[in-house]
């Protein structure tokens, strides 16, 4: 087996205080490193190609839509797995008035239909939707009437 180091380092010319490899093992040892100008110089082949400005017929703009997720809560009770408890049960709804609500009844007021001016209160279409888990009575989310 032939040893991988040589025997003896090799000393380099006097009063420089190197030491320099057989000729053999110059292939074992490690590339040296960049100098300090090479390495903060930056050399045109590593730049990489260069980048050509697209014509007007290959532009294309790019537009990012966000999509807002809507409630998956409707006017009626639905079926779901609460986040809370775990369970699939029907929701409980429940509803209350909104500005929407307040406004109608300002309206009749206004119109001087005061035996009316409680209808908003009492139809469901006129106010949102609150949906409660079935089983553990948590607040899910609200249909809200537009």
């Amino acid at each position: 087996m032939d040893p991988v180091y040589p025997a003896a380092p090799l000393e380099a010319p006097k009063g420089s205080g190197e030491l320099l490899a057989a000729p053999e093992h110059q292939h074992l040892l490690p590339p040296a490193p960049p100098s300090y100008d090479q390495a903060t110089s930056t050399p045109a082949e590593a730049k990489g190609p260069a980048l050509e400005a697209p014509t007007s017929a290959a532009t294309a703009t790019q537009h990012t839509v966000i999509v807002i997720p809507t409630s998956p809560y409707g006017p009626e009770p639905i079926d779901v797995q609460c986040p809370h408890c775990h369970n699939f049960a029907r929701t409980r709804v429940s509803c209350r008035p909104n500005s929407r609500t307040h406004l109608f009844a300002l309206l009749l007021c206004l119109f001087q239909l005061y035996c009316c001016v409680c209808l908003p209160y009492c139809i469901s279409s006129c106010m949102n939707t609150n949906h409660y888990c079935g089983m553990c009575d948590r607040y899910l989310g609200t249909y809200d009437r537009k």
